[in-house]
């Protein structure tokens, strides 16, 4: 379960990189739940095909984070914000930041 987390985690943040299709597919797969069989119906595909999208997706999402390091630098930033500001200050800039 947090492994999926971390995941969709990364798709937020990168998911501008990515294709339609692999967008499509991914928030299909974690996002609404949906199996294999599910989504590859009425893109008229196998669910190894489905299967295949969400593995490469999930690996360039994991090598995004890898090279660009966004995630781990807005876990950084948030906790700094949450251990060195005021309450009304914190809230302010975990709004900006988008936790």
């Amino acid at each position: 379960m947090e492994k999926n987390l971390e995941i969709i985690e990364l798709f937020d943040i990168y998911s501008s990189l990515l294709t339609d299709r692999q967008k499509e597919i991914f928030s299909s797969y974690y996002l609404y739940d949906l199996s294999l069989a599910e989504i590859a119906e009425p893109n008229g595909t196998t669910r190894q095909s489905v299967h295949e999208i969400i593995k490469s997706t999930t690996e360039k999402l994991t090598f995004f984070e890898a090279e660009l390091k966004l995630r781990q630098k807005k876990q950084e930033l948030t906790k700094a914000v949450l251990e060195n500001c005021d309450r009304a200050v914190a809230e302010k800039l975990l709004e900006i930041i988008g936790r």
